[in-house]
């Protein structure tokens, strides 16, 4: 009987949010097969070929009785709105039977979701690996599977990251299938009739995952979700979009946000909200206020006064300088030309002689 082995990185993320206090916990994990990792992505192979401490502070070598593992704040977090962090008070409101899970990605890519295993996720090394249960036993015979042995498991705690964002991102990596869900700006989510199936896809955050996908360096992932946060703008959201802690951080994403305000200038919701957003500006409640302003005013010179707009960009002394006169060019060399009277000066002296002579 043959065995093959798989050596994994086991990442440890937040799931939750409280308000109070203001911290991020509920760590959870996620085990990926290195190998995998370091082929699709340049980051994770610069990350997992480091023998220390990694270089991004918002990764941390992990064990056991870390300072990490009953939370940390909000501020430390970076992101305090994300929208895959399930909020606290909202799950002691609605209580789900308690689910202590780890998600293993095995080390073969497929483009189906049977390479998704869930394990108790236990502090111990040698955690089995076990399929889903099967509601029967097969009757029929089945070809021998082997199972994964698992060793050399190194534990990297995600300071900044969401469970969901994470799990999505490694899908990803797996398939390269990616589900987005709407934007909380948009009102509440769709009926469970209308949403998709959760085994075939699982969905986070578009903004959470621009900016995991921009720090890892996957532009192709970073695209996507750029155009499904565009895709998700409308006149009813743009200016709380536009306002948010998340669009200060892109200058991509304020732009794209301005370009759409500019689409719905003269919408109802906008034309009765926008004061409101200015005077938040004016108070200073906005860090990112001077560039929507900036970013604005742009972007309506170019929509509707582009010449005036590229002759105030043209670099200084692009222009041509004014030609010299005749007078001028025949000026012997280190003599001052005489000074040219103008109308007004010419009509003046007139005006004279004809009072006084």
């Amino acid at each position: 009987m043959h065995q093959y082995y798989t050596i994994a990185c086991k990442f440890h993320v937040f799931s939750g949010r409280s308000t109070h206090p203001r911290k991020v916990l509920r760590l959870q994990a996620l085990s990926a097969n290195d190998v995998v990792l370091t082929a699709r992505s340049e980051f994770f192979a610069e990350l997992l070929s480091r023998t220390g401490s990694p270089q991004d502070a918002t990764f941390v070598d992990f064990g056991d009785g870390s300072e990490f593992e009953d939370g940390i704040t909000l501020d430390d977090y970076g992101y305090g709105s994300d929208s895959d962090l399930e909020d606290e008070e909202e799950v002691k409101a609605n209580p789900t039977p308690p689910s202590d899970v780890t998600t293993v990605l095995k080390g073969n890519i497929s483009e189906s979701d049977d390479d998704l295993l869930v394990v108790a996720d236990t502090m111990c090394e040698s955690a089995a690996l076990a399929g889903p249960p099967q509601a029967e036993p097969l009757i029929v015979p089945t070809p021998i599977q082997y199972k994964p042995q698992v060793f050399n498991y190194r534990k990297i705690l995600m300071r900044d990251t969401a469970f969901r964002t994470l799990k999505a991102l490694l899908l990803y990596l797996y398939t390269d299938d990616i589900s987005f869900s709407p934007l909380k700006s948009q009102g509440p989510p769709k009926t469970d009739a209308e949403t998709p199936n959760p085994s075939a896809s699982w969905p986070c955050s578009p903004k959470s995952m621009y900016r995991l996908a921009s720090k890892v360096r996957l532009d192709s992932l970073r695209d996507q979700a750029f155009c499904a946060i565009r895709s998700s703008l409308d006149a009813g959201n743009i200016l709380q979009e536009l306002s948010s802690s998340f669009t200060s951080k892109y200058p991509a994403i304020l732009q794209m946000n301005v370009e759409v305000l500019l689409q719905h200038i003269v919408s109802v919701p906008v034309i009765q909200n926008i004061p409101s957003l200015l005077k938040r500006i004016t108070d200073s409640q906005l860090p990112h206020g001077t560039d929507i302003i900036i970013n604005l005013y742009q972007k309506f010179l170019l929509q509707y006064h582009p010449r005036a707009l590229a002759l105030a960009n043209a670099p200084i002394g692009s222009t041509s300088p004014p030609q010299r006169t005749d007078s001028v060019l025949n000026a012997p060399v280190g003599s001052t030309p005489p000074p040219q009277r103008t109308n007004s000066a010419l009509k003046a002296k007139i005006d004279f002689r004809r009072k006084y002579y």
